[in-house]
């Protein structure tokens, strides 16, 4: 039988299962959307046209909603429900719910003996998030050798296509700084690892789950086919990785073993994985390498990937904006004149006209919906009366929140910085930081599963910035906003190019 033959028999048998089952909304569950078209529901507007499909959805319907994509019902909640998942971790699974839609901790299963998501995001808080006064001259370094390298004098203007790539690669050199350490980072093969293993990941998980239609365990296994195969694009990485940092590994662990108590500690993520009880071994072997490779390399990914998307979309918006450029540029020409040039963390708490820039564009250009989790009680109700059953997907409609008139007023739809800072009549002002997580602000999520790595992933960003601006004028190219693409319910950058010109 061949691949056509199978096909169709597997697109039969789905047709006459979801027939004989069709979706079924208990009593007091969220109002399923009215669908005309058996089997593929709501899935074709949610792909191509997300933004207004899910406006209309939430306005004829409140919150929260449901609706029956790719085989399955999925549940959205607005502004004011959402925060009764983020808060309700218990309830809630959001690392099941990642793993089904980005599966990159099954990509390294493979090499890993053992699995934690809670450690991972103990290691990031504790030892990147906790040590930013440690890494940010280290950052600096890095990022203004990345600067240099790929945007270069550009004494005339010159055009940059693929703003995300070159971020990319920028971006992967300071990563590998804080999770290898400075010796290993000045590695131009593990650089360019870092930011390959994050593009070739990214490909596969923005594949639309079409196979979830017949069950969603299939589009997992579709999309992990590649990466159990003898082409598996990970053992490359792997091997790298092994070449270039076996010997420091080996000389680590020798003197620890060594030296015992005496033993500094060095400051790098892997560093403090070889001081883990299950890490501490007389035996580097191939094994236990593999499992470094993978507990590792899933954190690059995350660190690399929604730090890129972030700041390329930050200078889309930056770039089509020249209103706020002389007012951000005269911020960070002060901060660098009493800094001479050498940031530390508490310069980088200076920049708050940045920081709302940053912020503003994080709410401005944010998914549509996100941060997916899965009800894993027998039933969950929340305040407004709904209830949803076990196992349900549940998808906060981010966009709800952001452009909320509840949080932003009238002015919501518009970008404006200052609404992050609040004025009183006895002078003081108040700002809310990118990285403050507050019901009105739900890009990192929120509750205890916020984002662990956004205090890094923000220092990053505005570091970048001010040492770009202080450098180069960016525009786009055609001088105005460029809007961002959409994948679905995804905010990707736009496929223009942005133009840099030397400020000098």
């Amino acid at each position: 039988m061949g691949y056509v033959e199978i096909f169709c028999l597997l697109f039969f048998v789905t047709f006459i299962f979801h027939l004989i089952k069709r979706p079924r909304i208990g009593a007091n569950e969220p109002p399923l959307v009215p669908y005309r078209i058996p089997i593929i529901g709501h899935t074709y507007s949610f792909l191509f046209d997300a933004e207004n499909f899910l406006q209309k959805c939430r306005e004829k319907y409140g919150e929260p909603f449901s609706i029956y994509v790719f085989g399955g019902i999925i549940t959205f909640t607005g502004y004011e429900t959402s925060q009764e998942v983020l808060r309700n971790s218990d309830v809630f699974d959001f690392y099941e719910a990642i793993d089904r839609t980005f599966p990159v901790n099954a990509i390294f299963m493979g090499f890993k003996k053992f699995h934690s998501t809670r450690f991972t995001a103990r290691m990031v808080v504790e030892h990147i998030s906790g040590k930013l006064n440690i890494y940010a001259p280290r950052i600096q370094k890095e990022l203004l050798f990345g600067i240099e390298k790929y945007f270069g004098e550009c004494e005339e203007p010159k055009v940059f296509k693929n703003i995300s790539l070159t971020l990319s690669r920028i971006i992967a050199k300071p990563v590998a700084n804080v999770i290898l350490g400075e010796e290993i980072a000045q590695n131009d093969d593990i650089v360019e690892s870092f930011s390959v293993v994050e593009n070739e990941i990214l490909n596969m998980c923005l594949i639309p789950p079409l196979l979830s239609f017949i069950h969603h365990s299939l589009h997992t296994m579709f999309v992990l086919l590649p990466f159990k195969s003898r082409r598996n694009p990970m053992i490359r990485h792997r091997d790298l990785f092994v070449k270039y940092c076996r010997p420091t590994v080996e000389k680590r662990i020798s003197e620890r073993k060594e030296l015992g108590k005496k033993y500094i500690q060095k400051d790098d993520l892997l560093d403090y994985l070889l001081s883990e009880s299950n890490y501490k071994t007389d035996v580097i072997d191939d094994k236990y390498m593999d499992d470094l490779f993978g507990q590792l390399y899933a954190i690059v990914f995350a660190a690399i990937n929604t730090t890129t998307k972030s700041l390329a979309l930050a200078l889309f918006d930056y770039g089509g904006r020249p209103e706020f450029w002389d007012e951000i540029y005269e911020e960070q020409l002060k901060i660098h004149n009493e800094s001479n040039g050498i940031l530390s963390t508490e310069d980088v708490h200076k920049m708050v006209k940045l920081d709302c820039f940053i912020k503003e564009s994080f709410r401005y250009s944010t998914d549509i919906a996100g941060i997916p989790h899965i009800m894993k009680n027998d039933s969950f109700t929340f305040q407004n009366g709904a209830t949803i059953p076990k196992g349900r997907e549940v998808y906060i409609y981010m966009k709800d929140t952001a452009y909320s008139d509840k949080f932003f007023g009238e002015t919501s739809n518009e970008f404006q910085p200052k609404r992050h800072i609040t004025s009183y009549p006895n002078g003081k002002t108040v700002h809310l930081p990118a990285t403050k997580i507050h019901k009105s602000f739900v890009n990192f999520g929120g509750g205890k599963h916020a984002c662990p790595g956004r205090f890094f992933a923000v220092n990053e960003i505005k570091v970048f910035f001010h040492k770009l601006i202080l450098r180069y004028k960016v525009r786009t190219e055609s001088g105005k906003i460029v809007p961002s693409r959409m994948l679905s319910c995804f905010a990707l950058p736009p496929n223009s190019g942005l133009i840099f010109e030397n400020r000098n």
